[in-house]
């Protein structure tokens, strides 16, 4: 899997994995900010490209995220 971006901070903290079109959100506490995402998707990515939600950190540090 390829990586395109990786960033930090809040509904910012994500990477995109350009090979199979997602897109991994790292969300500690995934409610209420879970809801901008798809707003996110919208202006950020392709219509083919899936979101993937993680609060799991070790998880998001499997696809190269830091936080």
């Amino acid at each position: 899997m390829t990586k395109k971006n990786n960033y930090a901070g809040g509904l910012s903290n994500y990477i995109v994995l350009k090979e199979v079109k997602e897109v991994v959100f790292y969300l500690h506490n995934p409610y209420p900010d879970c809801l901008k995402i798809r707003e996110i998707m919208k202006e950020r990515f392709p219509d083919d490209y899936k979101s993937i939600v993680t609060s799991d950190l070790d998880e998001f540090k499997k696809y190269g995220g830091k936080v």
